[in-house]
């Protein structure tokens, strides 16, 4: 990911795909929930931090990142 994310915004040069949007949990996953961060050495790479910040800033990112539990909660029927 480092070397072809070299000169790139995005795994696919400078548009956001399906490829970035698969890869973000992975990579934020990796570091956060299963404590990888110094196992892959994630803090020596520029690329790969840089794009997940970038990744993880976009809106429709954030709005997932809000759903709790991982889905919406929808109220019970009355």
């Amino acid at each position: 990911m480092e070397r072809r994310l070299s000169g790139r915004r995005w795994m696919m040069d400078d548009e956001y795909t399906i490829a970035d949007i698969s890869l973000l949990g992975w990579v934020r996953n990796l570091i956060g929930f299963y404590g990888a961060r110094e196992l892959v050495a994630f803090d020596s790479f520029a690329n790969v931090p840089a794009w997940l910040e970038r990744g993880l800033a976009r809106p429709a990112v954030q709005r997932g990142l809000e759903i709790p539990n991982g889905r919406e909660q929808v109220d019970a029927p009355a």
